[in-house]
């Protein structure tokens, strides 16, 4: 009898470990979905400025956002006529950015609904008093 008693407790046991391993695999499965929450997106793009104006700040912002962040500008400052690569990395999976120039009098110009998944190279640009922009 009590070889039974415990050999029942014993196969209890067994029974238990193999109900949490259970639990434990399904919760890892669960780790890797919010890992996929913490994606990050690199969005690097090449900015040209054709503007006429010093650059000493460049902001991103998601189109319809209404804070900038951070300047992400790889330069000091960006003269007319020169280029960088910037180096856009993020966490918001979006399609369609916003841009933002400022000067040294923190003057600002912007620039909307940029698609980020297609372009590689922006030049900026100031026509007839209006931002405008070529993309590759």
């Amino acid at each position: 009898m009590k070889k039974m008693k415990l050999f029942s407790v014993l196969m209890v046991f067994a029974l238990s470990v193999f109900i949490f391993a259970g639990c434990g695999g399904s919760s890892a499965s669960d780790d890797s979905s919010s890992a996929d929450e913490g994606t990050v997106y690199s969005q690097d793009f090449t900015v040209v400025n054709e503007t006429g104006i010093e650059v000493y700040a460049l902001y991103v912002s998601p189109t319809g956002e209404a804070s900038w962040g951070d300047d992400i500008l790889t330069t000091d400052t960006l003269p007319t006529g020169s280029s960088t690569d910037i180096v856009f990395d993020t966490e918001v999976e979006e399609q369609y950015w916003d841009l933002m120039i400022a000067d040294s009098a923190g003057t600002t110009i912007e620039w909307s609904n940029i698609d980020l998944f297609a372009v590689s190279e922006i030049t900026l640009k100031i026509e007839n008093g209006q931002p405008t922009a070529t993309f590759k």
